[in-house]
Parts: C-alpha cells; structure tokens; sequence
C-alpha cells in the first residue's frame, strides 16, 4: 500500500483530535487487517493499522481511481465490533 497514494479528509482530525491527517496516513500504511466494509460497496474498507505512535487506529477507507485511498474516518482506540470483525483477540 505504501507505493499508493493516500489522501486523509479534514473531518478525521475534527471528529477525532487525537489522530491527526498523517496519524491516519500512517496507520493505512501500516495496515495490519483490513476487509471490505459492506458487501454492497466493494470499494470501501474497514482497517486496523498502527501509526507512528504505535496505537492501533481504526479506519474507514475508500478505493478511489488511480491507486488513491481515501481515508473518510479514523479513530484510537478501535472499537470493540471492529476489532473482532477484523479478527483480532482481547489482548490488542
């Protein structure tokens, strides 16, 4: 993912003040799970990265032409749903 181009819209950082634009960035880079968010819409996704902090963030991402990824939504720590959804245990 780190050759492809990642845009972060300003409403994560207002939403979520403790992840900012590159906080986002990083952790799509750095994608540790990651699944299509909703069997209607292939091009959205929901993820778990780590950022350059070392927090695991939860993302919302969409696949946009031209190996742009669009990153709607981002937020420390993940939510408990997401987590499992995207397999991961109790202790992360």
């Amino acid at each position: 993912m780190a050759s492809e181009r990642v845009f972060v819209l300003d409403q994560v950082p207002q939403r979520h003040p403790n992840v900012t634009k590159d906080d986002a960035a990083t952790a799509w880079n750095h994608c540790l799970a990651c699944t299509p968010a909703f069997d209607k819409d292939p091009d959205r996704y929901i993820a778990i990265g780590i950022d350059g902090k070392g927090r695991y963030v939860e993302l919302v991402v969409i696949r946009k032409p031209g190996g742009l990824w669009l990153v709607i939504h981002a937020q420390t720590p993940p939510e408990q749903d997401i987590k499992r959804r995207l397999g991961f245990g109790r202790g992360n």
